[in-house]
C-alpha cells in the first residue's frame, strides 16, 4: 500500500529531516515517489518512477528537495503500484490549475470502481488510474458546490459533501491530502492518518502521515475513521486542525 507524508507551518518551511525518515519507513513502496510544494503561490510538483530510498540509499532528487523546498505545505508520496505503468505520470502528487487556482492532491488505497469515470473540470489523461479519477471527481464537486473567495468553512463542507457522495457513488478505500495552498484537506476511511505537532526531533508545524506509529519515537496521535461512518474529513492551516467531520 502506498504511503502519505504532509507537513503544514505558519510559515515556508523544510522537511530535510522528516521526509527522508519517511522515505525509510515506506521503503517496501518500490514503484515511485513525489513531493509537491508551493513557492510564490505556485504549486509545484517533482516525481520519479524510481525508488526513494533503496539498499542504503536516498533516491538523489528526493533527499535534494527535501534540503531546498520552503514551503508553508508540503505532500509527499511513495508509490506501490495498484493500477496503471510504473511512470511518472501515474506517480503521485498530481497538480492542476482550475480558475486561476493550483491543487496538488496525492492519494492512497483502493477504488477501481471510480477508473471510468470522466472529469468535467479538468481531465488528467495522462494518468489512467482510480487516483487520477478520484481527483477529477473531487474538483468536479468543489467547482459545483463552492464559490470562490467564500472562505475555508464553505470550502470545507463543499469537499465533505462530495466525499460522502464520493464513497457512495464508487464504493473504495480512500486516503487523500488536497491543498490549495490556503488549506490542507486530509480524509480517510480506510487506514490511519497519525499525526504529531511541533515534533523536537524532526521539524515543526504539524506533521501527518499515514505510516504506522508515526515517524520518530515521539507520542504521534492516531486518528481514523470512526465506527459507522464513510469517512473522516480534516481541514488543516498551519499547525493546527482547524475543522474536522464525521463523513456519514
Amino acid at each position: 500500500m502506498c504511503d502519505l507524508f504532509a507537513l503544514s507551518a505558519a510559515t515556508n518551511y523544510s522537511a530535510p529531516r522528516s521526509l527522508p525518515v519517511f522515505a525509510l519507513k515506506a521503503g517496501r513502496n518500490m514503484d515511485g515517489w513525489g513531493i509537491g510544494y508551493f513557492k510564490k503561490g505556485r504549486a509545484y510538483v517533482e516525481k520519479s518512477a524510481s525508488r526513494a530510498y533503496h539498499e542504503g540509499r536516498f533516491h538523489d532528487g528526493f533527499q535534494r528537495l527535501a534540503r531546498v523546498i520552503a514551503s508553508r505545505f508540503i505532500i509527499a508520496h511513495v508509490r506501490l503500484r495498484t493500477s496503471g505503468p510504473i511512470d511518472e505520470c501515474h506517480a503521485h502528487p498530481f497538480v492542476v490549475r482550475v480558475r486561476g487556482q493550483d491543487w496538488i492532491f496525492a492519494h492512497n488505497g483502493k477504488a477501481p470502481a471510480i477508473e471510468s469515470y470522466q472529469g468535467r473540470t479538468v481531465q488528467l489523461d495522462e494518468a489512467v488510474s482510480d487516483s487520477a479519477r478520484a481527483f477529477e471527481y473531487l474538483l468536479d464537486g468543489i467547482s459545483s458546490r463552492y464559490e470562490d473567495r467564500r472562505g475555508i468553512p464553505c470550502l470545507f463542507s463543499a469537499l465533505a459533501e462530495t466525499s460522502a457522495q464520493l464513497v457512495r457513488d464508487y464504493p473504495g478505500s480512500y486516503n487523500y491530502f488536497l491543498t490549495n495552498g490556503w488549506v490542507l484537506f486530509a480524509f480517510s476511511n480506510h487506514r490511519q492518518f497519525m499525526l504529531l505537532r511541533e515534533s523536537r526531533n524532526l521539524e515543526r508545524g504539524l506533521l501527518v502521515t499515514t505510516v504506522e506509529k508515526g515517524l520518530s519515537g515521539e507520542n504521534w496521535v492516531r486518528v481514523a475513521k470512526p465506527t459507522g461512518s464513510r469517512g473522516l474529513l480534516m481541514a488543516i492551516v498551519a499547525s493546527d486542525i482547524v475543522l474536522m467531520e464525521e463523513i456519514k
